[in-house]
């Protein structure tokens, strides 16, 4: 449950016994960074959220008018910080169970501090890291990836199905700009902020932004900046830099000038998708990839309903960005796996296409059994001799399901691209990566990820995934993106550092008629080749 949203929200939970409180996490209530990464800490000034049990009444309780209480609480919690030994009192902004969000005071210094919740007289303690400046952007799903909140200048929400267009100014709303002065228990005054220069990364372009302070609310920020011109794609990658600091990455859809959908050309959010989507109210779409990485090979299909108000708050079927951006995905897991959080939220429905998928290739046939409705997951082999190899695939599912009728998919996989690894990189200096063969690819994928250990079951990983036109044969991804790789991190188990993989993407584009049927199905393969570097 992520409840931080730009307004109070004010709802009802389901009662929980009270117990005395435990801490599980504390992080920024725009961006979720998990702890250990170089972006995962909380500013002056800032709105934060305490995740756990018994934090709060069963019942949600919001401050809903000023001043925002701070010594006395809300609902029977008070959450302070203790840094370098001088302690702050927060202010509240809700309260309950297993949820707490309140804003970090300016005054507060900044280092490695301890953060304490009291709930009806017990109290649990956490770490905390106060920086001067850490900026998170919110996010449509309120988790920290995926669309940003955007608006134009007249506060309409920039979506898919409503772009934005280079050369207009938008608004990004967000915390962590940085400290400010006076009483935080009442709305700010309007004003620049003193946190030197904040810049926004758009796509590759550094932009400096019209405005960036707070906004009409206690540590909720907005930062005016112009989109700038040549920009185009439904998954336009945004992030604000501040003092050298890189918030979270998010997507911003911008299409070109008398367009009002955006639209992309490998992935399923083309221009006519989205406008069936608007008309009709649903989109559908499935993917079914096959995949060679350091891990093996694996087959991932997924064949999702998605409601027209689930789909702009979506990933749009895939993890990539458009063409010519870089995302960056931060995740606290076991294991090097994340999902869509719309796709896992209970708003998207899963077609029915049938129990099994039969896939055909170069190596044999395999067929592949559902793991629950529209999703099926397995590894076709996990170490030599691996399935995956140029050549022809096909991948059936039969007489089909109750949503989706048969199909027959068909797909050539061209010889693999040649990646010029680097043994090492400089995270303070763009990277650019070549590679050879892509001229038969449309696509190429390069991806960059590694971790640091969190808990004894738990790590923080950064994944960063590139995307660029096959023939280009090269692409520089910008340090600021970089900066957001632990530079202790392991790029596998073993070997520190950070695992750079660079794969073509054959993809083919499918419908299939029926009730419902499907708006967009791709087939699409990929080995990715790669190795390990060094962090300087």
């Amino acid at each position: 449950m992520r409840l931080s949203s730009l307004t109070t929200v004010v709802l009802c939970c389901t009662a929980t016994l009270a117990a005395a409180p435990s801490v599980t996490g504390v992080f920024n209530a725009a961006s979720w960074i998990p702890p250990n990464l170089p972006n995962s800490g909380v500013a002056q000034g800032a709105i934060f959220t305490v995740t756990g049990t018994g934090l709060g009444p069963s019942t949600l309780q919001a401050a809903t008018s000023y001043p925002l209480p701070s010594t006395a609480g809300l609902g029977g919690t008070t959450v302070q910080v203790k840094v370098g030994g001088v302690t702050e009192t927060c202010i509240m902004i809700y309260t309950v169970s297993t949820q707490v969000a309140a804003l970090l005071p300016s005054a507060t210094h900044t280092g490695a501090g301890t953060l304490t919740l009291s709930y009806q007289g017990e109290s649990s303690s956490f770490a905390i890291q106060v920086m001067a400046a850490d900026f998170g952007t919110f996010t449509l799903n309120e988790g920290g990836s995926g669309p940003g909140v955007f608006t134009d200048t007249s506060y309409n929400v920039i979506t898919m199905v409503n772009a934005a267009h280079p050369g207009e100014t938008l608004v990004l709303w967000g915390s962590g700009l940085g400290p400010v002065t006076g009483d935080e228990t009442e709305p700010p005054p309007a004003g620049d902020l003193d946190v030197g220069e904040v810049q926004v990364l758009v796509g590759n372009q550094l932009v400096t932004p019209l405005y960036a302070g707070r906004s009409s609310s206690p540590g909720l920020d907005q930062i005016n900046f112009v989109v700038p011109p040549g920009i185009t794609g439904c998954k336009t990658s945004v992030a604000v830099v501040v003092k050298g600091v890189t918030g979270n990455v998010t997507t911003l859809s911008v299409a070109p000038a008398g367009q009002t959908t955006c639209g992309d050309t490998f992935n399923a959010l083309t221009t006519a998708n989205l406008q069936k989507a608007v008309s009709s109210g649903s989109l559908n779409i499935a993917g079914v990839e096959l995949s060679h990485t350091v891990d093996g090979d694996v087959l991932a299909g997924d064949f999702t309903s998605f409601p027209l108000n689930s789909l702009i708050r979506s990933y749009g079927g895939t993890s990539a960005p458009s063409i010519g951006n870089c995302l960056s995905y931060e995740i606290l897991n076991s294991t090097l796996i994340f999902t869509d959080p719309i796709a896992a939220s209970g708003t998207v429905s899963f077609l029915d296409v049938g129990s099994q998928l039969a896939l055909t290739g170069p190596n044999g046939n395999k067929n592949i059994n559902a793991t629950s409705t529209g999703v099926f997951a397995t590894f076709l082999a996990t170490s030599s001799p691996y399935y995956l190899a140029p050549g022809d695939y096909t991948v059936a599912n039969g007489s089909g399901g109750s949503n989706v009728a048969g199909f027959n998919w068909n797909l050539t996989l061209p010889a693999s691209v040649v990646p010029d690894i680097p043994s090492s990189i400089n995270r303070s200096q763009d990277l650019t990566l070549t590679w050879t063969g892509g001229s038969n690819f449309p696509v190429v994928s390069i991806v960059l990820y590694n971790g640091v250990k969190t808990t004894s079951t738990l790590k923080s990983y950064v994944y960063i995934i590139c995307t660029a036109a096959g023939s280009a044969g090269t692409f520089t991804v910008p340090s600021a993106i970089l900066s957001l790789l632990p530079a202790e991190g392991f790029g596998n188990p073993t070997t520190p550092g950070v695992e750079i993989e660079i794969s073509g993407v054959a993809s083919n584009h499918f419908t299939v008629t029926g009730s419902p049927g499907l708006d967009e199905g791709f087939f699409s393969a990929l080995i990715s080749t790669g190795s390990v570097a060094s962090i300087q």
